[in-house]
C-alpha cells in the first residue's frame, strides 16, 4: 500500500510540473527589481486562474526572443518593440510620436484590454496578454547646443540593429545611424562614440547615462514615443479568458507602473523642454517621420487610427484632429 501511495504522489508531481508553462521576462538588471516583483506576483495571480508558470529571466532581449520562437518559452515579456514581429498591433504602441502623454497611454492600454479589441491583439501563433508602461523614450544629448531641430541633422544616433523603424527613422531625420544593441547602446553614449540615444528614464541610473549626458548634455523633456512592455503569449497554451483576464491584470497595474516611471523621471539631472520655437518643430518632425514609416509597413496601420483617435480624445485642441487624416 506505502509504495502504491508514493508511486501515486510521484505521478503527481510529475504531471503537476508537466503543467507548468516557461514564462521568460526580459529584465536588464536581472532576477531583482521593480519589474521581477511584478512578474512574481503575476504569476501568483495567474496561478489562481489556473494558469501556472515557471519563471526565467533574461538580460538579453534578443536570446529570450530566438527561445520563444523555438519553443523554448510559452510566452515572453518583451519592450513594445520586440513585440512588433509577433503582434504587429499592440507592437505598434511604441511609434514614434504615437502619444503624447501618459493620460494618452492609459487610455489606449484601457482600449487593448477591452474585449471588443481581443481580436487585434492576436496574430497568428501569438496574443498579447498584456500591457504595461515602461516610460516615455527621450533623446539623451551628448551636448545641449544641438536641441534645436535644425542642429540634429548629421548627428549620430545608436539604432537597434533588430529594429527596422529606428534605422528607417533616423535616415528619414537626417541621422547617422549607429548600429548597437541593448546590450551597449549606453556605453557608446557613455563613451561618446554616439551623440544621441532615445531611452526611457529607467535606464538613466541602472545604465549610467548620466555619464553620457556629464554637464554639457541634457535629456530632452519631450517624449519621443512611449514604451511599454508587452506580455506576448502561445495562443495554443491558453484560453480566451485567461487572456482576458491577463490584459485587465496588466491594466489594473497602470498605476503601481507608472510611479516607477515617475520616481526614475525625478532622477534626471539636465532635464529641459526644447525652447518654445521648437516644439512645434519637433512635434511635426515626429508626426512625418511615424508617417514615413506608416508607408514603409512598419507600423500597423489600425493601430495608427487608434493612436490618433486617443490623442484626439486626449487633447482635442491638436491640429491634427480636424486634418482629416486616418493616422
Amino acid at each position: 500500500m506505502w509504495l502504491r501511495n508514493v508511486l501515486l504522489a510521484g505521478f503527481l508531481l510529475v504531471a503537476s510540473n508537466a503543467q507548468a508553462q516557461s514564462l521568460c521576462v526580459f529584465s536588464l538588471v536581472g532576477a531583482h527589481g521593480e519589474l521581477w516583483e511584478f512578474m512574481t506576483d503575476y504569476r501568483l495571480a495567474a496561478a489562481r486562474q489556473g494558469a501556472h508558470f515557471d519563471l526565467r529571466v533574461f538580460t538579453d532581449e534578443r536570446v529570450a526572443g530566438e527561445d520563444l520562437k523555438a519553443g523554448m518559452c510559452d510566452g515572453l515579456l518583451m519592450s513594445g518593440i520586440k513585440a512588433r514581429q509577433f503582434v504587429p498591433f499592440s507592437g505598434s504602441i511604441d511609434s514614434i510620436g504615437g502619444l503624447h502623454s501618459y493620460d494618452a497611454l492609459q487610455a489606449l492600454i484601457t482600449l487593448t484590454a477591452h474585449p471588443q479589441l481581443a481580436a487585434s491583439m492576436r496574430n497568428g501563433a501569438w496574443e498579447t496578454a498584456g500591457v504595461m508602461p515602461l516610460g516615455a523614450a527621450y533623446l539623451f544629448l551628448k551636448d545641449r547646443r544641438i536641441t534645436s531641430v535644425d542642429k540634429i541633422a548629421g548627428k549620430r544616433i545608436a539604432v537597434f540593429d533588430n529594429d527596422r523603424a529606428q534605422m528607417l527613422m533616423s535616415e528619414y531625420m537626417g541621422l547617422r545611424p549607429v548600429l548597437s544593441d541593448v546590450t551597449n547602446f549606453s556605453s557608446k553614449f557613455n563613451n561618446g562614440v554616439v551623440d544621441i540615444i532615445a531611452a526611457p528614464a529607467v535606464a538613466y541610473l541602472p545604465l549610467e547615462l548620466y555619464r553620457g549626458v556629464g554637464s554639457h548634455g541634457l535629456v530632452v523633456k519631450m517624449p519621443a514615443a512611449q514604451l511599454t512592455m508587452q506580455l506576448v503569449l502561445r495562443r495554443e497554451h491558453f484560453d480566451e479568458s485567461f487572456m482576458q483576464w491577463s490584459r485587465q491584470f496588466f491594466l489594473e497595474n497602470f498605476d503601481l507602473a507608472m510611479r516607477v516611471v515617475e520616481a526614475a523621471e525625478d532622477d534626471i539631472l539636465f532635464f529641459y523642454p526644447p525652447p518654445d520655437r521648437d516644439r512645434e518643430r519637433y512635434i511635426q518632425l515626429m508626426n512625418d517621420a511615424r508617417r514615413y514609416l506608416i508607408s514603409k509597413n512598419v507600423y500597423d496601420e489600425d493601430m495608427m487610427r487608434w493612436l490618433k483617435k486617443v490623442r484626439c480624445k486626449v487633447s482635442p485642441e491638436r491640429a491634427e484632429c480636424g486634418n482629416g487624416s486616418p493616422w
